[in-house]
């Protein structure tokens, strides 16, 4: 019997729970995790090179071993969009089902962003490629008009995280009493800028953390810059803020996700700007979390509101917490991404 394989980027254990509930809905070959760690570093010509090199040279050997496997699900994008690319370059006979996972794409300026469209545009809009997963319908309707992909082929789908929770139980809160926005992309950190110099929060700290931005002007004595906050150490920061925030740039992007579902999955009161899609695929306003407008007048007086308010931030973080279990924790994402699949199949 053909194997179906998970293609992946990481460590299998970080998505081993993705693959078991990936596995209650698939009756027949379960999935296996196939792994090539190409994410291990941004910075640096030669590692840059060596991490574009991996997008392409992993889902190569797999297209030689292409009649072994039936379905083939790219938790890397770029391992399924690469393999699907391979398929169509030496027009093969189409024997796998091909599913593009965690799929994102933004647009670059000048003459690669011109190359990145055109191998995006050309790879995407595949026969080879059976589904594309992406995490709001409007993501979908935008990818779907840019890169002339079918709007069938793509699968709505909130993302999933490791649930952590338990995993810091005996470490120390790394301060008391401080909101958190912690993140390297898509960040309008100059907004919270704006709003934490309003004179309802001059007694309310917040911690940015980024190594990625940096303040334009001089900081209020409010708000702590930091830039050496590490993966493991976040966690941290993130399970004993008071709230989390999440200042969206871009509002058609989809990066945030990860920080946001980390704060669920802590129990903290999430809140977020809007309009953005995260706000519209993770947060309902007043129950789960907090959508705040940018502005940074009224955006201040909802938040100090909610500061001031213990039962209200205990109530939201509560919700958030099982609404993580519920919808947006790997093994949920896994089954109701196969379930999905199962139906249009």
């Amino acid at each position: 019997m053909k194997q179906n394989i998970i293609l992946a980027d990481c460590v299998p254990e970080e998505i081993k729970t993705f693959a078991e509930g990936c596995n209650t809905i698939v009756a027949d070959s379960k999935f296996k995790i196939l792994s090539s760690i190409s994410n291990g570093s941004h910075k640096g010509l030669i590692k840059n090179f060596h991490r574009y090199l991996k997008y392409f040279t992993f889902p190569f050997l797999i297209f030689l071993n292409r009649k072994k496997y039936n379905v083939i699900l790219g938790w890397q994008q770029f391992y399924a969009i690469n393999f699907a690319l391979f398929c169509r370059i030496f027009n093969v006979k189409k024997t796998n089902t091909i599913i593009i996972g965690n799929y994102t794409y933004k647009a670059k300026k000048g003459v690669i962003g011109r190359l990145y469209y055109k191998y995006m545009k050309y790879s995407c809009s595949n026969k080879y490629i059976d589904y594309i997963h992406v995490p709001s319908f409007n993501y979908a309707d935008r990818n779907s008009r840019e890169l002339n992909i079918p709007i069938e082929k793509f699968i709505i789908q909130q993302f999933g995280i490791v649930d952590m929770s338990n995993s810091i139980d005996n470490i120390k809160a790394p301060m008391e009493n401080y909101s958190l926005s912690i993140g390297r992309s898509n960040r309008d950190f100059d907004f919270l800028v704006k709003v934490w110099s309003q004179p309802c929060l001059k007694n309310n700290i917040l911690v940015i953390a980024s190594d990625t931005w940096k303040p334009n002007r001089d900081l209020p004595s409010n708000i702590i810059y930091r830039n050496d906050i590490k993966y493991k150490e976040s966690f941290v920061w993130i399970k004993y803020s008071q709230i989390c925030i999440t200042p969206i740039d871009d509002i058609n992007l989809c990066s945030g996700d990860t920080v946001l579902l980390t704060g669920m999955m802590f129990a903290r009161p999430v809140v977020i700007t809007r309009p953005s899609t995260l706000a519209e695929m993770y947060v309902e306003d007043g129950v789960n979390g907090v959508c705040i407008e940018k502005d940074a007048k009224k955006a201040a007086l909802i938040i100090s509101d909610l500061l001031n308010d213990d039962e209200k931030r205990e109530t939201l973080g509560n919700n958030a917490r099982k609404c993580f279990l519920d919808k947006f924790s790997r093994r949920s994402m896994g089954i109701q991404l196969c379930k999905k699949i199962k139906e249009l199949s």
